[in-house]
């Protein structure tokens, strides 16, 4: 049987609920998701997706996202501010307003993403989950390029020279993150095309789909509703091939034990992680 791991975007919040997917998954069926024949990890689910490729352990993952910037990447921070101040107004630039001339092939979102400025943020402090091996066979990480809009994905299309560039790349929300420049392109957050891109997993032909769509979870906005629309669709099409799917989202209950993360509730990540194993544990009882 071939089976498929989805991990999607969804910021820190996404990091903690997708580490208690994984140990609900293993508490449920006794098998590490580890094993699936693909991982697509988008955003924060290529952080964890990294984590659980490499071995590192659920007690050093969440020490790993509940930890504050050390003193080297405070001075950097510093320095990118420094910079800001120096030239505010070349910092607000449009990023890649030709994008907006390619709305028709890229779509109205990530025509606009254009329009928005580089970000003032690196991404470097991503890096962190990713352990110095090489790239993961069965990995695929999405993200977007800037020079034409277009999806890349990291894996299947072309392979970084680190697993931290792609994660760096595939987490580069524009506006708050400067773009992640790979091999003379420029790339920011996957999550600018999809927060799952479930539907990348289509030409594999796989029995079973497990999807963690953190950015799904209840609430209204038009980021929200958009990921809701996408997914549905990507579900649409896995089905319309075979696979088997199951969609988890954050439910009242995780998102009653991640108040005040991460900022004034760091430790709440052991709580999300708790609750979310509880969810997925339930999720495959009820099946």
């Amino acid at each position: 049987m071939k089976v498929g791991l989805v991990l999607g975007a969804g910021g820190p919040l996404g990091w903690a609920y997708h580490l208690g997917i994984v140990e609900g998954v293993r508490k449920a069926i006794g098998r590490d998701p580890a094993g699936a024949d693909r991982i697509v990890g988008t955003s924060a689910g290529a952080a964890i997706a990294a984590t659980l490729l490499t071995g590192v352990s659920t007690d050093e993952a969440i020490e790993l996202i509940s930890s504050p910037p050390n003193d080297d990447e405070r001075d950097q921070m510093r320095s990118v501010g420094a910079n800001f101040l120096r030239r505010p107004l070349q910092s607000l630039r449009p990023v890649a307003p030709e994008l907006a001339r390619c709305v028709r092939h890229v779509g109205v979102s990530t025509a606009l993403v254009g329009l928005l400025p580089a970000g003032l943020f690196p991404t470097f402090m991503l890096r962190k989950f990713a352990a110095d091996q090489s790239w993961p066979t069965q990995l695929w990480v999405p993200s977007v390029r800037l020079d034409d809009g277009r999806t890349v994905v990291f894996g299947r299309d072309q392979i970084p020279a680190t697993l931290g560039d792609a994660l760096e790349a595939t987490s580069a929300v524009p506006g708050l993150f400067q773009p992640k420049a790979i091999d003379g392109a420029r790339y920011v957050d996957g999550a600018v095309a999809s927060s799952t891109h479930a539907d990348v997993l289509v030409p594999e032909r796989p029995d079973v789909v497990l999807i963690s769509a953190p950015m799904t979870r209840p609430g209204s906005g038009p980021i929200r509703a958009m990921a809701r629309r996408t997914l549905e669709r990507e579900v649409a099409a896995l089905e319309s091939c075979g696979a088997r799917t199951l969609v988890l989202s954050p439910d009242e209950n995780v998102l009653r034990a991640a108040e005040g993360f991460p900022r004034r509730r760091p430790e709440a990540a052991s709580d999300i992680i708790e609750v979310a194993c509880q969810q997925t544990v339930a999720a495959f009882e009820s099946r």
